[in-house]
């Protein structure tokens, strides 16, 4: 009966239906088969909710958003061309450094993506790179969004799982988000030039070009209010200076700020703007969550992450064949299923089966923010590629074969080296913390 709601759940998602009514529709129909109640629905929805640790999921996300329109963006993208722009393809290269710096402040892989390609796309086109590969690019830079801390996608990581510290998986994701931003530097180094046609400028180009540039004094002023934000931020936390929760208040406060006095930039209509399109987002997350830990606790109700957990151990008790098991799961799901269901649906039913072969729940906390990000950038359901396609106005199919090197060759080796390289998860955590993960 379980397996047929499953069913009926995945094919309303297929069928359009959104993903909140997908699971109270199963929920429903479940409870009606089997002849339990559904009293509890309400009390499991909103104990979802109504929790400290959920006021820094807004925080961060208004702080993100004020970010994007502050002109922080802006600066960020200039300080990545100062520090690559003279390398050959650095000025593409630039693009993994500034979603770096962009993850450091947003903590959203979508935001990310769309800031990018809002800025920094018709700016390199114009210096002789194609767009189609430029589109491409920035849509596979979307997920360092989710690495680089804060990230919102820990925060909903930590609420489901039990035994978890966000601050502990902000640190947990660090490594790991640099080493992936540095493998695509060094991938986009090696084939820049199949993607690169010298620019002929006319001196009126010329002469615009270098009027956009902006003056030492100006940058420098920018650059260090733009900087200090991740700085004050997890400084405050890993400080003991405030929570999670309050830095998210701080970030927010930070960049209203910078916004106004650094680079002057808010109106009160902006600022209201903002916080309109933080609460759009958060309002879809917030029906979200309750549907999903109704059909979490029946799930629990029914043993399915037990159930789960002894069927894989019964075809294996290898741990590198189950995790590679994990990571084919995560990795398939993701074609299809967006980052906040896969979190609030799989961390349940893989907590179990991780604590049965000794593996850290920051570990897989990693291993979920790996596969989240290469599912938001392989169809069917690439989100960040949607965005980039919007933006750029390209076809989404014609960005399909630029991006298939940015999933094998770097995103699913990255996938594979946090799966079964534990310590980059878990060294710094342990490190700062002085605990054993």
């Amino acid at each position: 009966m379980l397996g047929i709601t499953i069913i009926l759940i995945l094919v309303l998602m297929f069928l359009g239906l959104e993903v909140p009514f997908c699971f109270l529709i199963g929920c429903i129909l479940f409870t009606f088969w089997s002849g339990q109640s559904t009293g509890t629905f309400m009390q499991t929805g909103f104990s979802q909710i109504a929790s400290y640790t959920m006021i820094a999921m807004p925080m961060f996300m208004i702080a993100g958003t004020l970010i994007d329109k502050s002109g922080i963006s802006h600066t960020l993208i200039e300080a990545a061309k100062k520090i690559l722009g003279k390398l050959k393809g650095g000025m593409v290269m630039t693009v993994p450094l500034v979603a770096c710096f962009f993850g450091a402040l947003s903590g959203s892989g979508t935001a990310t993506c769309t800031t990018l390609c809002t800025m920094m796309v018709p700016e390199l086109e114009k210096l002789g790179y194609k767009k189609r590969y430029l589109a491409a690019v920035v849509a596979a830079c979307g997920p360092l969004g989710y690495m680089i801390p804060p990230n919102i996608n820990a925060i909903i990581f930590n609420k489901v799982a039990s035994e978890t510290s966000v601050s502990a998986l902000f640190l947990a994701t660090l490594i790991p988000g640099v080493l992936w931003a540095v493998a695509y530097m060094v991938m986009i180094r090696i084939g820049y030039a199949k993607h690169y046609v010298e620019p002929v400028f006319t001196p009126e180009q010329q002469a615009v070009i270098d009027l956009e540039k902006q003056s030492k004094k100006a940058f420098l002023a920018g650059a260090i209010a733009a900087i200090g934000m991740p700085f004050v931020v997890m400084g405050g936390i890993y400080g003991g200076i405030f929570s999670t929760s309050e830095a998210g208040a701080v970030g927010c406060l930070y960049a209203l700020i910078v916004g106004v006095f650094v680079f002057r930039k808010f109106t009160m209509k902006t600022v209201f703007g903002c916080f309109v399109d933080a609460a759009s987002s958060l309002g879809g997350l917030m029906i979200l969550f309750p549907m999903t830990a109704v059909f979490t606790r029946i799930l629990v109700l029914n043993q399915v992450p037990q159930l789960l957990s002894s069927s894989i151990l019964s075809l294996s008790d290898n741990r590198i064949v189950i995790l590679l098991l994990i990571d084919f799961v995560l990795f398939i799901s993701g074609f299809f299923v967006g980052a906040s269901v896969l979190l609030l649906v799989y961390v349940p039913l893989l907590v179990p089966l991780c604590h049965a072969i000794s593996v850290s729940q920051t570990n897989l906390c990693v291993i979920m923010m790996v596969a989240i990000g290469i599912g938001t950038i392989t169809p069917p359901m690439a989100m960040d590629l949607f965005v980039a396609s919007r933006i750029t106005g390209l076809p989404v199919q014609e960005l399909y074969r630029p991006i298939l090197p940015f999933v094998f060759i770097i995103g699913i080796p990255m996938l594979l080296l946090v799966t079964y390289i534990p310590a980059l998860s878990e060294w710094l955590p342990r490190l700062v913390y002085n605990i054993v993960i």
